[in-house]
């Protein structure tokens, strides 16, 4: 076994989006969230989580891992949002050995994304930059989702509900620490656009599940830069998906307005407000 593991996050900005609501849009213009990818890395060889959609991100993000000195070996997948995935044809193109992994259910939804290109072809529309065109499908993992990294497991662990009906999170346990793509966010707005009641309550289950492995590192795909990576983005991302079930389960709902300035108020320092008009908007809130 190599030297110890460390970890390492890119962090792109928030992006610019053309976002067709019947709606004035917040200060600043509609934004895609910042978003970061980590990289575990050991002696010689690294594992990416997850890629970036926009082909500047992308470019950017192989020049990083190109000057890390490391050979990727890996890149695992979290889920089947595009902002995830989108990314892994220019880093192939970059990396040519490097192997694709995912869960399979987030396979399945990537290859099914190959044969619609819905998600492609709507945030191509929505997408101020250029986003990559190109999908690829990942490998499947084991029952157990483990692979290797210099004689250290790395575990892709099916998670079920997040903002997305099949999520997974990769697990590194030497580093007690867990890379959750969008299944919490840390200190930015979640989105609720993508979660009627019923899941609301299993994406919660699914962070309390997070949450008995006592993790003492946790990294979300979507978080401020500068946002420190420790436990509460777990508790905090139950607290706002709560605030949220809450208000879209009022009778009667609240307005659009209202129910962005409940969320507002409650986490004044998360950023990209665009999330919680857009998930209000899309829950039928005037």
């Amino acid at each position: 076994m190599s030297t110890a593991l460390t970890l390492s996050t890119f962090d792109a900005p928030a992006r610019p989006l053309n976002i067709p609501l019947p709606i004035d849009p917040p200060e600043g213009g509609w934004t895609w969230p910042p978003t970061s990818v980590t990289l575990i890395a050991g002696e010689n060889d690294a594992v990416l989580i997850d890629t970036l959609p926009t082909v500047e991100d992308s470019a950017n993000l192989a020049d990083w891992i190109e000057a890390s000195g490391k050979r990727l070996t890996h890149i695992f997948i979290t889920h089947g949002h595009i902002d995830h995935y989108l990314g892994t044809a220019p880093l192939k193109a970059r990396f040519p050995d490097v192997k694709v992994v995912s869960t399979a259910a987030t396979a399945g939804f990537i290859a099914e994304e190959q044969k619609t290109r819905r998600d492609t072809t709507t945030y191509s529309a929505i997408f101020a930059d250029d986003i990559v065109e190109e999908v690829i499908i990942p490998e499947a993992l084991p029952a157990d989702g483990r692979f290797d990294l210099e004689g250290h497991d790395i575990i892709g662990v099916s998670a079920g509900q997040s903002d997305l009906s099949e999520s997974s999170y990769a697990w590194v346990p030497e580093l007690s620490a867990v890379v959750v793509g969008d299944i919490a966010y840390n200190d930015v707005h979640a989105p609720l656009f993508e979660s009627p009641a019923e899941t609301r309550k299993g994406w919660i289950a699914t962070l309390k599940e997070i949450q008995s492995r006592n993790p003492q590192v946790v990294v979300a795909s979507h978080r401020k830069a500068d946002a420190v990576n420790d436990a509460d983005p777990l508790a905090k991302t139950i607290e706002y998906v709560e605030l949220g079930d809450k208000l879209l389960s009022a009778d009667p709902r609240p307005s659009l307005a209202e129910f962005v300035a409940q969320l507002v108020e409650a986490n004044p320092t998360r950023a990209n407000v665009t999330t919680p008009i857009y998930s209000g908007a899309v829950q039928g809130l005037q």
